[in-house]
């Protein structure tokens, strides 16, 4: 099924289709999320779970210099999200299948990472895509991660971090930004 959306002045064409997070449009907290993103021109951005790919396509559109990682462990997903790619005009991304991070080329740094999690999948993978974030930002990158009821998870990601804000809220959803010490 094809959805539109308008989020940060795109309007978006998006393959989606039952059983893949969100296919009847795109989620309050995704579009939170979106919202609250501050990335630069020439940015790097994973997005951790991309789904059909929503946040990573936005986020190549605001860095048209920088270049935009989309990875998910749903082949569904990935397949949906490649096709959004392309339908959107996105040049300066590529879609990835992988689980978290473990599936990226060595030493693949970014300056962003942003995730609306799989938060049904259990605690465990909370906390690897926390890890995973952390371990392949640059210093002084950025995590953004959008949550609903699951402040726990903002306690892992102050732990792992150091540190951690509120970016935004809405409607149940929080935005957790956090920053990589310098090395």
């Amino acid at each position: 099924m094809l959805i539109t959306g308008h989020v940060r002045d795109f309007d978006l064409q998006l393959h989606t289709q039952p059983g893949v997070f969100a296919a009847r449009g795109i989620d309050d907290g995704t579009r939170l999320l979106i919202e609250a993103m501050e990335v630069a021109a020439d940015a790097d951005v994973l997005d951790l779970g991309c789904g059909y790919g929503v946040i990573g396509i936005v986020a190549a559109k605001l860095a048209p210099q920088g270049h935009a990682t989309l990875i998910d462990s749903d082949i569904r997903a990935t397949r949906l999200a490649q096709k959004n790619v392309e339908i959107n005009g996105v040049t300066n991304a590529e879609v990835v299948l992988g689980d978290a991070v473990h599936d990226l080329p060595a030493g693949a740094r970014f300056d962003i990472v942003a995730s609306n999690p799989p938060t049904h999948s259990g605690r465990g993978v909370l906390d690897d895509f926390v890890a995973s974030a952390h371990g392949v930002l640059q210093p002084g990158g950025q995590l953004y991660l959008v949550v609903n009821r699951l402040q726990s998870l903002r306690r892992e990601v102050e732990r792992v971090f150091g540190g951690a804000e509120l970016a935004a809220r809405s409607k149940g959803f929080v935005v957790i930004r956090a920053v990589k010490a310098e090395d």
